[in-house]
């Protein structure tokens, strides 16, 4: 019976020997990406926030009471969406009279050329008889001061059509801008009307910001500030570890003593960004470039795998194995990073399925992204 147990057991010990020899010959599959050699740039984090390129104080362009407030804070508006709406009635009864003595004033236009007309015409008989026993120099004298008179009328009646038509300008300007407009697309971040509220001229209903045209401002050190022309692109950490692009617009000619920094502003694209990612005042880091661009060989970081004493490690397949290579790392770049010591221009190193691989592993490789 005993040796009948310990030829059992030793049955069951070859078996699962067996099957882990043909677990442990079978190949993986995965994916890799070559070593290579790429120009890098050595940076600095410099910390920065977003500034608003275009922020303004919504105001009004006439005097009135506002009927209607259409707008809260918060609100996204277009350019040329009505924000507030004001009483128009007495601007209304207003242009009535104005059109009523713009009337008038042309009737006496009417009137006054219709008399100088024939005034003229008088005059001119009267011209017709110097020389003749007819002519009268008293009546011609009356004559010429009745064409002059008529002339007078005429000029005044002009005068006043003319400033009819100013009046008339001045209301038409009221009844335009009785819906005050978002001058630029944005976001309300304050408002100050009120629905019955009078507004004077030239008064603030809201601040508006264009939330599209936000900017990057950030204090550089003088001395690298001198590394930044128009268009240089910089790498940009946002908060929750979203990052981006960031290219510089211009270098303020302001520099503080006390911190010899300059401060330069940063164009950057945020769509794709989350909304709540992007607010005024919203801290960020920029890497700033503080050398020029230098050859280094980068491995991607897909490849990186942490290490049991803390290091780093990748699997570099030769020959169809996985090899283990611990590696030196140095500057990032775009996705990879500098490799200091472990790895060679053209070595294959694995970037997925290289969480489960074991040293000496067979593997079936195939290129990423292939």
């Amino acid at each position: 019976m005993r040796s009948a147990i310990i030829l059992v057991v030793a049955m069951l010990c070859t078996a699962v020997s067996t099957g882990l020899s043909l677990a442990q010959g079978r190949a993986a599959s995965v994916l890799v990406e070559e070593v290579d050699v790429r120009a890098i740039t050595d940076t600095s984090p410099t910390l920065g926030q977003l500034v608003p390129s275009t922020q303004a104080d919504v105001a009004s362009r006439r005097a009135g009471v506002a009927a209607e407030v259409l707008f809260e804070v918060g609100d996204r508006v277009t350019v040329g969406e009505p924000m507030v709406r004001l009483e128009t009635r007495l601007t209304e009864i207003e242009r009535r009279n104005v059109e009523a003595d713009l009337e008038v004033a042309r009737s006496g236009i009417a009137t006054a050329e219709a008399a100088l007309t024939l005034a003229r015409q008088v005059l001119a008989r009267q011209e017709r008889l110097k020389g003749s026993t007819a002519f009268q120099q008293g009546i011609f004298e009356d004559r010429t001061a009745e064409v002059a008179r008529v002339q007078g009328l005429l000029g005044q009646a002009m005068a006043q059509a003319a400033a009819a038509e100013a009046r008339m300008a001045r209301v038409d300007y009221d009844l335009e801008h009785a819906i005050i407009k978002a001058p630029f697309t944005g976001v309300v971040v304050e408002r100050m009307a009120q629905p019955g509220q009078y507004l004077t001229l030239g008064e603030a209903i809201a601040k508006l910001l264009d939330v599209a045209g936000v900017e990057i401002e950030a204090d550089v050190p003088s001395d690298l500030v001198t590394g930044l022309t128009p268009s240089t692109v910089v790498a940009v950490d946002f908060a929750g570890g979203v990052s981006g692009k960031a290219k510089v617009r211009v270098a303020l000619p302001v520099e503080t003593v006390s911190t010899r920094t300059r401060p330069v502003r940063f164009q950057t694209d945020l769509t794709g960004i989350d909304p709540q990612l992007i607010a005024v005042g919203k801290s960020l880091t920029l890497h700033l470039p503080v050398s020029a661009p230098r050859e280094v060989i980068t491995v991607p970081k897909d490849a990186l795998v942490q290490g049991r004493g803390g290091g780093w490690i990748v699997y570099a397949v030769v020959d169809g194995v996985a090899e283990v290579r611990p590696v030196t790392l140095g500057q990032s770049a775009e996705g990879r990073l500098e490799v200091l010591g472990g790895l060679a221009a053209g070595d294959l190193v694995v970037v997925r399925g290289n969480e489960r691989l074991r040293p000496g592993q067979q593997v079936n490789a195939s290129p990423a992204g292939g």
